[in-house]
């Protein structure tokens, strides 16, 4: 049983390793953006790409993916406006 629990945390672990890698790939594509709008447009536009047939386990797979990590992403993105200054003028 201790193995078992080995194995399911070592698979959590990639899981979210994974779903991190790629969600700081797609905020640094996202990000060669002009702004942070059109980043956030940009990740959108890949996760509605994420649609295919249902009854097809490895597209289903896929779209559950895609769902997580352009959330992930999204929210990476918001974190960071988040942090910047306010702009003050004069």
């Amino acid at each position: 049983m201790a193995k078992e629990n080995l194995t399911v945390e070592r698979w959590k672990t990639q899981f979210k390793e994974t779903a991190q890698r790629l969600a700081v790939e797609l905020l640094g594509e996202a990000k060669t953006k002009n702004t942070y709008g059109e980043a956030t447009a940009y990740i959108r536009k890949i996760s509605q790409q994420a649609y295919g047939d249902i009854t097809n386990p490895e597209d289903k797979a896929g779209m559950a993916v895609n769902d997580a990590v352009c959330s992930l992403a999204i929210r990476k993105i918001h974190e960071e406006e988040r942090s910047l200054p306010i702009n003050k003028e004069d």
